[in-house]
């Protein structure tokens, strides 16, 4: 392991501030490369593995101490995937394998738990309802729903809407709560 790599680790743990910034930055500028190339054998699509490791580098700077005792590349990669890749990879592979266009997690989640929407309706009713709410969603909100239920990443979904990737989940966000406030809305009416 070379010494700025090394001198990075150490400052990870710095409670100050400031100091772990300029170490998060050599330490990020150290380990791209190789991150990279290992999530690219796994994920083959750029902007995928560049979403993941923007997770996994915030994740580092939250809780560093797992990488504490790493003493050589190996032993590093090897900490930072159990640690912090591994769960972004599920929820990547989860997105990307998903079969059919609203799945029951996504419309549980869609849904608040305690509205028990999804034991009162049958399939037909809840498609209905799902559609007659999203035609009530901006076209903009809409489309974003879309890109993101067919599995796109936050930064495809930025280019394709021609803003940011903060933009994009700023609005994924608003309009799930808006979602939710719909169908909650809907279950009252009855």
């Amino acid at each position: 392991m070379n010494r700025r790599l090394r001198n990075a680790l150490k400052g990870l743990m710095d409670p100050d501030i400031e100091r772990r910034r300029r170490v998060m930055d050599s330490f990020v500028r150290a380990t791209f490369e190789s991150f990279i190339r290992y999530l690219y054998r796994y994920l083959g699509n750029e902007v995928e593995c560049e979403d993941v490791l923007e997770d996994v580098y915030a994740d580092i700077w939250e809780n560093a101490g797992y990488l504490r005792n790493v003493t050589d590349e190996k032993q590093l990669l090897r900490t930072v995937y159990l640690y912090y890749m591994r769960k972004r990879l599920r929820q990547v592979y989860r997105r990307i394998n998903r079969h059919l266009h609203l799945s029951q997690q996504d419309l549980k989640n869609l849904i608040a738990p305690e509205l028990g929407v999804l034991e009162m309706t049958s399939q037909s009713e809840l498609r209905q309802l799902l559609r007659r709410v999203l035609n009530r969603l901006k076209a903009r909100e809409r489309r974003a729903i879309e890109l993101w239920m067919e599995g796109m990443s936050n930064r495809a979904i930025a280019n394709e809407l021609r803003t940011t990737v903060g933009a994009v989940k700023m609005l994924k966000f608003r309009t799930m709560l808006k979602l939710k406030k719909m169908l909650r809305d809907y279950c009252h009416e009855d």
